[in-house]
């Protein structure tokens, strides 16, 4: 009995730590394993000589980047080619094809997408291929451009030479694999894929955003931001959304609330949403 009361114990604190974590910086963390994130969790308190998740919460409070470093604790290989694969098998049979399909309908050719917080490119290059898998043949009757933004100018020198190590190929599905080029131990994304997108440094706070999009990804980037500038992003999100353009969060964040009226939801468990066909 006492061994259970203490796990309710460490069981409450533990929920009342998560609980503030999602308030406070919008991160998710029930998309998690429990057993996952008290492991991460217990790595961070290890390393900082921290002894329970009230002195942690504490701790958070005192030093606000602590989250990115929780962040990176939680998500080991952040950057990779079609990052949660379930994501982009919905993107690949719902909506590329209903975006498509809706230009089609309105005799346009244009399809633009932004990748907000690109890192080293393996995102907007996953997303071109996306694109010219489920366009096949009618690839030449749009004008596809996929823009890939980030604060770091380092990694958009990385995203821009498109090489990679061939460790990373694996994350590529193998019907897509005829978009690489292999170089020994690295391979190179084809012209007909780099082609389609672009970098450039972009700060979501200072800079003139991305206007008219269809598609928005910002994945995995709003832990490190407070509520206040995330519904700050999200509007100007909803600003440079086309009607009917989706946007696509990480699977471990939180539309605001502010916003849960003005965003349809296309699927909860990969958090898409939408920007209504009838808004301006």
């Amino acid at each position: 009995m006492e061994g259970q009361q203490a796990d309710a114990v460490y069981r409450g604190s533990l929920s009342k730590l998560l609980d503030k974590i999602r308030n406070e910086r919008g991160l998710d963390l029930a998309q998690y394993r429990e057993r996952y994130v008290e492991r991460r969790i217990a790595s961070r308190l290890h390393l900082l000589d921290i002894h329970t998740y009230r002195q942690y919460a504490e701790y958070l409070d005192q030093n606000p980047q602590e989250y990115a470093s929780l962040l990176n604790a939680l998500t080991i290989n952040v950057t990779q080619f079609f990052r949660d694969g379930t994501v982009f098998k919905l993107f690949r049979e719902k909506i590329v094809p209903d975006i498509i399909k809706s230009k089609q309908a309105r005799h346009q050719r244009m399809i633009r997408v932004w990748s907000a917080g690109c890192a080293t490119g393996q995102e907007p290059y996953s997303l071109a291929m996306s694109f010219l898998s489920v366009m096949d043949s009618r690839s030449n009757d749009f004008l596809l451009s996929i823009q890939g933004t980030d604060i770091d100018s380092n990694v958009l020198t990385t995203a821009r030479k498109a090489v990679y190590p061939i460790e990373q190929l694996e994350h590529i599905p193998r019907p897509d694999h005829k978009y690489v080029d292999v170089l020994g131990d690295t391979f190179r994304i084809r012209p007909e894929v780099t082609k389609l997108v672009r970098f450039q440094y972009l700060n979501l706070f200072e800079d003139k955003p991305i206007h008219i999009v269809d598609v928005i990804f910002c994945r995995n980037v709003f832990i490190y931001f407070t509520r206040t500038e995330q519904e700050r992003i999200l509007e100007l999100f909803w600003a440079s959304l086309s009607r009917g353009g989706y946007l696509v969060l990480g699977r471990s964040e939180r539309l605001a609330t502010s916003m849960i009226g003005r965003f349809e939801l296309v699927d909860g468990r990969e958090r898409v949403y939408r920007k209504p066909l009838g808004m301006p």
